[in-house]
């Protein structure tokens, strides 16, 4: 390995980190890319007070994309002090949250902006956002009752229809 690359303040996924006591494998969990940064925008979709589903869908594949889903699931915990991945936890959480807060609009973020993790700031939009919504449910419903194919093609009509229909099952499995 090259010192610069051995210098760089972030790995690869197959690079190792060096620590006081040799060498300590970096969990992929825990390992960032050169390209991922603290202005990085995870997703497209902005977080509004009526797009928590779709956008909640999109974040956790983002995440899941990145080997990230574990801090706003839980599965990735904060170690102990002592661990000698704490640092690097503590890093890539920051990072996490960081990168869910520059997906909520403008008009909403001010309240989330002192969560102390990805998975205290996640549970809080869930709590806020994610309740099984009833009027959304009713809303889903009533538009695939209302939807007709009109002057559309058959490929725009049931790709809204299937949207709907997608969305409508996300729904459904939210707890």
């Amino acid at each position: 390995m090259t010192e610069a690359i051995r210098g760089s303040r972030h790995s690869t996924p197959l690079e190792m980190d060096t620590g006081e006591n040799g060498r300590h494998s970096i969990p992929k969990t825990l390992q960032l890319h050169g390209s991922e940064h603290l202005s990085m925008i995870l997703v497209s979709t902005m977080l509004t007070k009526s797009n928590y589903l779709t956008w909640s869908y999109v974040v956790k594949r983002a995440l899941r994309a990145k080997m990230k889903l574990g801090f706003i699931g839980g599965t990735s915990t904060k170690p102990c002090v002592t661990d000698p991945h704490f640092e690097q936890w503590i890093g890539v959480d920051s990072m996490v949250t960081t990168w869910i807060l520059n997906c909520i609009s403008k008009e909403i973020v001010g309240s989330f902006i002192y969560a102390k993790s990805a998975r205290t700031l996640w549970l809080d939009l869930e709590e806020r956002y994610g309740e099984c919504n009833g009027p959304l449910l009713y809303q889903l419903q009533q538009e695939i009752v209302s939807l007709t194919q009109g002057n559309k093609s058959v490929v725009e009509y049931f790709s809204r229809l299937r949207m709907i229909w997608d969305e409508l099952d996300v729904l459904m499995s939210v707890p």
